[in-house]
């Protein structure tokens, strides 16, 4: 069974205000995302904790065992992009925030997962908002592309 949402207008799609259209549900995607970076985290030896599913504002707990501290991660994953923002990550507080940008692909495509590790404020001028769309933007892979694999932002 295909899960289907509707978005309004102003969040169906690129250049695309005039009318309501269907998709699959974005759920297994970002769990996908999710998990794929919670396993590459643990793989170099990060420690990571999925959020709970209502936890506002990020998805992971990075650190490492010698740290005290967790710091918070949003995860953000597409099949292709771009990717949907919220225009607010990008400012005050969260402006520090490290955002993982994650690239699964096509379904029946065979090749590797890519992340891109990038601090918020390193991407804010980039989100673009098209006119009428009040809530949300995007982000382009050509702003994205030169965090690819950049794991030491983590760190920073």
């Amino acid at each position: 069974m295909s899960l289907t949402t509707s978005h309004p207008p102003e969040e169906t799609g690129i250049g695309t205000l005039t009318s309501r259209r269907k998709r699959k549900s974005g759920v297994p995607t970002g769990n996908a995302g999710e998990y794929f970076v919670m396993g590459e985290l643990l793989r170099r030896g990060f420690d990571a904790q999925l959020a709970d599913r209502n936890t506002k504002s990020y998805d992971l707990l990075v650190g490492r065992a010698e740290e005290a501290t967790l710091r918070k991660v949003q995860i953000k994953t597409v099949r292709s992009q771009p990717w949907y923002v919220n225009p607010g990550d990008f400012e005050g507080d969260f402006r520090d925030r490290v955002t993982i940008y994650v690239l699964l692909g096509p379904e029946k495509v065979n090749k590797p997962v890519r992340f891109f590790i990038v601090k918020n404020r390193d991407l804010a001028s980039h989100v673009h908002q098209p006119p009428g769309w009040r809530k949300h933007g995007f982000m382009q892979m050509k702003y994205v592309q030169e965090f690819e694999d950049k794991w030491a932002t983590l760190l920073e």
